[in-house]
């Protein structure tokens, strides 16, 4: 940043030289009478006298303030808006009502799902009750497997022995094998009542989860405010059918409020979260306290700037989001006062400045070290003192020890102008 500074100094004193030396030459070319040099071969020259002047304010930048924290207003639900009980610049608290929606809809399903509920429970009790019947089916119908098995194992030994027939045996066996298929299809209705109670107790489960969300939906027909703030761009009023997710307003919370600045890229390294700042309302220029509260740590690849935002208190709700304003970021030097001279009476390059000081009427070179600079005055922080006579005029015909004539003295560093400066003193 002191690099970009000095060099714009630079350009600024080369500038003035080059004016100054023009407007001589043009001078003493056209006019017979020279108004410049006393009889005695004198330069004259104006002089600007020294003194302690509060430091220059720093960099400012552009801002729109920002509030600290914005909510959005949205509907949970689906409905129609029967009552709206805010305005756009109200302020509310967290948890105040917004709007009211029509809950009957809401009513009407929370009543068929109970409905619906108690009878998926009845069928969950007449599956428990099938199944506790089909598992006593079954233990007798394995009994009777047991008593054909039984009776087929003695026949079958009987036949062998040759006490009874062949049919009698086929008889025996076919018993055995119907009892045997009874008893499977026993099973098959075992789990085919377990199967019915898992799908009852399924819609059961169903039902209550539905009748849980009918219920939340029946709490969220009164819209809340989600923080504590000032409504705006509110859209939403009675009658009107709002979808789910839709937004109805914004809230901002204006406790504090941010103003955004861009920094660009060679000074984003001269400031630090915590360093005071002083935004101004550019539309009634009052002037607020604030401090640098973040800096982004990637800046935009296109324009090289870091988004910075400053905070300030707002108890008074006198700052509001939009207004633009001026964010700068005073000198925070312990030393407040500084001597400044005008742009026009610096001569030199970096490294290498130097002033003309009128010493009982000899102009005298003296080497001085520059601090911050705007386009009319530059802060001096060595090599002048306070109450010096500064050589502000003719700056390109001065030589160090060249005698001086002082027809004006001023303590205004609006002196600026090497060009008005050599016509105000040739008209003279």
């Amino acid at each position: 940043m002191k690099k970009v500074r000095k060099i714009v100094i630079y350009a600024l004193v080369v500038a003035f030289l080059l004016v100054g030396t023009f407007i001589v030459k043009f001078i003493s070319s056209n006019s017979k009478t020279d108004n410049v040099m006393a009889s005695e071969n004198k330069l004259s020259v104006e002089v600007y006298k020294a003194e302690l002047k509060d430091r220059m304010s720093g960099d400012t930048y552009k801002s729109t303030l920002e509030a600290y924290e914005q909510g959005i207003i949205s509907s949970k639900i689906s409905a129609k808006v029967t009552k709206v009980v805010v305005e756009n610049g109200q302020y509310v608290n967290e948890g105040d009502t917004i709007a009211v929606l029509d809950d009957q809809d809401i009513q009407n399903s929370i009543k068929t799902a109970t409905a619906q509920l108690e009878v998926n429970e009845k069928q969950v009790n007449s599956a428990e009750q099938q199944l506790n019947s089909t598992q006593t089916s079954l233990e007798k119908l394995k009994i009777n497997v047991d008593d054909a098995q039984r009776n087929y194992d003695r026949e079958k030994a009987l036949f062998d022995a040759g006490a009874v027939s062949q049919s009698e045996l086929d008889a025996s066996e076919k018993a055995l094998n119907t009892s045997k298929a009874d008893y499977n299809s026993g099973q098959a209705n075992i789990e085919i009542s377990k199967a019915s109670i898992e799908s009852a107790k399924a819609s059961v489960e169903a039902q209550k989860v539905n009748i849980e969300k009918l219920q939340n939906d029946l709490n969220n027909v009164v819209i809340k405010a989600p923080i504590s703030g000032v409504i705006s761009e509110k859209n939403v009023n009675v009658g009107q059918i709002i979808n789910q997710g839709a937004v109805l307003a914004k809230i901002n919370d204006i406790s504090y409020v941010f103003a955004t600045i861009q920094v660009p890229q060679e000074k984003i390294n001269d400031i630090e979260v915590g360093k005071p700042a002083e935004v101004t309302l550019e539309d009634n220029n009052t002037v607020h306290n604030g401090t640098l509260d973040s800096i982004d740590l990637s800046g935009d690849s296109t324009l090289r700037v870091f988004n910075c935002k400053i905070k300030m208190e707002n108890s008074k709700k006198e700052l509001l989001p939009g207004e633009y304003a001026k964010v700068n970021f005073s000198n925070t030097e312990n030393n407040n006062k500084v001597i400044t001279i005008p742009v026009s009476s610096l001569a030199g390059s970096e490294g290498d400045y130097y002033v003309f000081i009128n010493d009982n009427g000899v102009a005298s070179k003296v080497a001085v070290d520059i601090g911050d600079a705007d386009e009319n005055n530059v802060e001096i922080t060595s090599g002048v003192k306070e109450g010096d006579e500064i050589i502000c005029t003719n700056m390109s015909s001065l030589k160090d020890s060249c005698k001086i004539d002082v027809i004006s003295t001023s303590d205004d560093t609006s002196i600026q102008d090497a060009d008005k400066n050599s016509e105000s003193m040739t008209s003279k």
